[in-house]
């Protein structure tokens, strides 16, 4: 692979290729994930490696993509879930785009609590209604890979960081009897009230749960699979069950499903696990996810992140981010401009995103299990965006990839019922949004 530097200056630019050379310097250091959190830029601070699967971020807001049963015009400044303006946390969830103008995800929302439990997420005016957190940027980091952040209202040190399939959260608990992970199955970006199709969660035993959700939005039929698993046994668990009076119950009402009850299935949950703490107790988190199984997540995260030691992911995520900055090199005077060139090209290098367990299964367009043969298999292929500037990008830095991301599109259009190469495409479904034929 060839690298290119580029001499930035006021009127012009020159570019140089030199095979094989390294940069003198550590160029993960100017990448500002915050960059374009503010307003419309639609971006997200939190974790990720590059064109990974996963996207571990916080939330700020539960704004619903309707309201009085019209578009709500405020969830759009919502498309990457965090909003630079706001006050509070409402969790953090794996799954993000970035830079589109329309939106989905926002899967799997993780919440650390003390006190009195809470289930509902309150609102930004009065955040003590729910389980949500006054948060400052004055205790906020966000860098390539890793993301912390202090939770003021329950005095804990969140802090996340991620491989291709596995987010891994770390949290500094105070000392209490009464400590609580929350996973919200509900929450979700541009959400709405039916958007959950299903939600199905198994514990499997005192620190490892497993389970899906099925959504209906952007991905009409989209369902991610998941394994999360905690670095201590949580005591007692439970959840409640938010969904609307089910017609048939069958014969599940002889047991008390919302306390310690192994598996529970609905369309609208949120679950709940409770420990005892003591100051300073670091609480560690790994969610797999997975396109395919249950059993495909636990594979993702035995295979990716099988211990404990969380600096080495971080690190190791670095590392690759630092490999691929490196395949262009600036040299300039300014912070600045080194800050807004390699955050921009860690921005392009964030989507699309692979879309495949670790064995190279993944679920097709068609809906079927299908295995990668000889490709590695992206999704999220915004082409009204991306077919002008960053594939020919591709075709310079990063060929390979680019290479695999055809083979994804050439996979797709066998799979797809039209016979038709992705318009914009996202985890196995048509989005058929801005056609990209040009």
């Amino acid at each position: 692979m060839k690298n290119t530097t580029i001499l930035a200056g006021l009127v012009f630019c020159s570019i140089a290729a030199f095979a094989q050379q390294k940069s003198a310097e550590n160029l993960v250091q100017y990448v500002k994930p915050i960059i374009g959190t503010q307003r419309m830029g639609h971006t997200y601070p939190g974790a990720t490696v590059p064109f990974g699967m996963v996207q571990l971020s916080p939330e700020t807001d539960t704004i619903s993509y309707e309201e009085n049963g019209k578009y709500n015009p405020k969830v759009y400044s919502y498309c990457a879930g965090y909003q630079y303006e706001d006050k509070t946390i409402t969790g953090f969830s794996h799954t993000h785009f970035s830079g589109t103008g329309h939106s989905d995800l926002g899967d799997f929302l993780v919440m650390p609590t003390v006190g009195q439990l809470k289930l509902n997420p309150g609102t930004a005016d009065h955040p003590n209604s729910g389980y949500r957190s006054r948060f400052s940027h004055a205790n906020e980091v966000s860098v390539a890979d890793y993301y912390k952040v202090k939770l003021d209202d329950y005095n804990i040190t969140a802090e996340m960081t991620a491989s291709t399939r596995v987010g891994f959260h770390q949290y500094t608990f105070p000392k209490s009897d009464q400590s609580h992970i929350i996973l919200d199955l509900m929450a979700g970006i541009y959400n709405y009230d039916d958007k959950n199709v299903w939600t199905y969660l198994r514990v499997v035993n005192d620190s490892t749960v497993t389970g899906y959700r099925q959504t209906n939005g952007w991905a009409k039929n989209r369902v991610l699979y998941f394994a999360m698993k905690f670095s201590k046994p949580f005591i007692s668990f439970g959840n409640h069950n938010y969904s609307k009076k089910e017609v048939y119950r069958g014969f599940w009402g002889k047991f008390n499903q919302s306390k310690n009850f192994p598996e529970i299935a609905a369309q609208r949950l949120r679950a709940y696990f409770d420990f005892k703490t003591e100051e300073g107790e670091k609480i560690k988190l790994k969610f797999a996810l997975s396109p395919v199984s249950m059993e495909g997540a636990m594979q993702n995260m035995q295979t990716e992140i099988p211990g404990w030691d969380f600096d080495a992911v971080k690190e190791a995520g670095q590392q690759t981010w630092e490999q691929e900055l490196t395949k262009i090199t600036i040299q300039s005077k300014s912070l600045a401009e080194k800050q807004n060139f390699y955050t921009a090209m860690y921005h392009a290098m964030i989507n699309p995103t692979i879309y495949m367990d670790a064995d190279g299964k993944y679920k097709g367009l068609d809906q079927n299990v299908h295995k990668a043969d000889g490709f590695i298999n992206y999704t999220t292929f915004s082409l009204w965006d991306t077919y002008r500037a960053l594939h020919p990008l591709f075709n310079i830095i990063e060929p390979k990839r680019n290479d695999d991301m055809i083979k994804s599109m050439l996979a797709h259009y066998e799979q797809s019922p039209e016979h038709m190469l992705p318009v914009w495409s996202n985890s196995g479904n048509e989005n058929w949004c801005m056609s990209g034929y040009h």
